[in-house]
Parts: structure tokens; C-alpha cells; sequence
């Protein structure tokens, strides 16, 4: 069933999500309409498993996952960008798996599964969608996870800076390249695993070294995009077909 765009919400640009069957798309892109809602920057996301929401489109915005410790420590799981996809609910299907925050002002669509089931029933192409974008998201929180438990703070930061930046350009991350990453250095330590102190000390040192600059919280300018991989222990070109939709 197709449902049309509410009252009230005009029609919006939307990520690419790339189904093959037109028809597909389109009952995509009417249910993602029908069921979109703004949330304002530094808000934390309210999402009732309980009422069964099946799966989350993130339509603009950058979305915080991330769990906290008893004692207040917070380790960011995940960043989801546009044309980003999660399912929030643990095994047992009444709890949320992560704190969801805005980090930016947010468009998200969460389906309720009712919805999705039918979707999925008349539209097969919809599954192989979220399949893929599932893979991606493994795939980058996998080379995350390893940085996290195995490497060094310059790894984990040039690696985070890499795949933020590969994420988020249209065009490919190339040398002398400047891209905008609306953190403080606060949330960049907590997706790596690091204080502020240390974030800022990584920076400075990668800036004496001419590898990049920072400016205007964060304005991310790469002087050396080889010397940045070396650190971050990747090979660029891999990682941009790991983690994006580059063929």
C-alpha cells in the first residue's frame, strides 16, 4: 500500500537508495515520507520498540548510536549519516540496543513493522537494499572495533577521520581535500575511544607534521591523504569500496 506524504510535509530531498524496480522505490519513498519526523541537534531520540518499529531510514542529519556505563562513560557504537539504515531493538524486541542523540538537526523515518512486512511482501528489491546497507555499516564497525582494541591513538583517529570523511564526500577523499565534521572533540574521543586532552594532543601533533589542519570545529583539511592512511593502517581505495557505495 501506498501511503501519501502527510499533510503538512512538503516532499524532500532524499538520500540515493538504489532499488532496481521503479515501482520498488517508489512505495519506498512514499513510506519514508509518511513516516518522517524532524529532531533538533543535541536531542536525544525516543524510539518505542515496544510499538513494534521495525527498521530506521536516516534522511538527513548525523545520528549518534552509543551505550553508556554505569558510571557515566559513554563509547559512541556508531555514526549514521544520510541513507543510513538501523534496526533499534534488541533480541528480545522491547528495548532500544543503543541511546539514539542528534548530533545535528535530523529527518529519520521509523517504519512501523507492520509497514515494513508489506513492503518487503510486494517489493523483494526493498530486502536487498537494507541487506547491503547492513554489510556496510558491519563492514566499517569491524575495521573500527580493531583500531579500538589493537591500535594506537594516530590509528584510530586517522582512521575515524578517513572513513567520516569517505561517508560523507560525493566525489571521493582525495589529497588537499577539506571536508566538515560537526563534532567537538569530546564526541570524536568518545567514537574512539579517547579523552579530549588526547584528541587535541593527536591534532596537533598531525598538524606539526603537516598531515592536516583543523579549524572551526571541525573543519578537516588533508595536506597528505597517503601519509593519513599509512597511520590509519589502510589501503584507501579498499576502504572506500568497504564502506560507501562506490562501486
Amino acid at each position: 500500500m501506498t501511503r501519501k506524504t502527510p499533510a503538512g510535509k512538503s516532499p524532500l530531498a532524499m538520500p540515493r537508495w538504489d532499488i532496481a524496480d521503479p515501482q520498488a522505490a517508489q512505495a519506498l519513498r512514499a513510506l519514508i515520507e509518511a513516516t518522517r519526523r524532524n529532531i533538533p541537534a543535541d536531542r536525544t531520540l525516543s524510539v518505542s520498540c515496544k510499538q513494534g518499529t521495525a527498521i530506521c531510514f536516516v534522511v538527513s542529519g548525523w545520528l549518534v548510536l552509543s551505550k553508556s556505563t554505569m558510571e557515566g562513560h559513554r563509547q559512541i557504537i556508531d555514526i549514521l549519516l544520510p541513507g543510513d539504515v538501523f534496526d533499534p531493538r534488541s533480541a528480545g524486541g522491547e528495548h532500544a540496543t543503543a541511546d539514539l542523540w542528534a548530533l545535528t538537526d535530523v529527518t529519520l523515518s521509523s517504519i512501523p513493522r507492520g509497514d515494513w512486512q508489506r513492503l518487503l511482501g510486494a517489493h523483494a528489491d526493498a530486502h536487498w537494499l537494507v541487506d547491503d546497507l547492513f554489510a556496510l555499516r558491519d563492514a566499517r564497525m569491524a575495521e573500527r572495533m580493531l583500531r579500538l582494541g589493537r591500535s594506537n591513538a594516530d590509528c584510530r583517529i586517522a582512521y575515524a577521520l578517513l572513513e567520516l570523511g569517505l561517508r560523507t564526500s560525493t566525489s571521493g577523499l582525495v589529497g588537499e581535500k577539506q571536508f566538515h565534521i560537526p563534532m567537538t572533540q569530546q564526541v570524536l574521543g568518545d567514537f574512539v575511544g579517547l579523552s579530549s586532552v588526547h584528541v587535541c594532543r593527536t591534532f596537533r601533533r598531525f598538524e606539526r607534521q603537516d598531515i592536516l589542519s583543523v579549524s572551526d570545529h571541525m573543519d578537516i583539511f588533508v595536506h597528505d591523504l597517503d601519509a593519513l592512511a599509512v597511520i590509519a593502517e589502510i589501503d584507501l581505495e579498499e576502504l572506500r569500496r568497504e564502506v560507501t557505495h562506490a562501486a
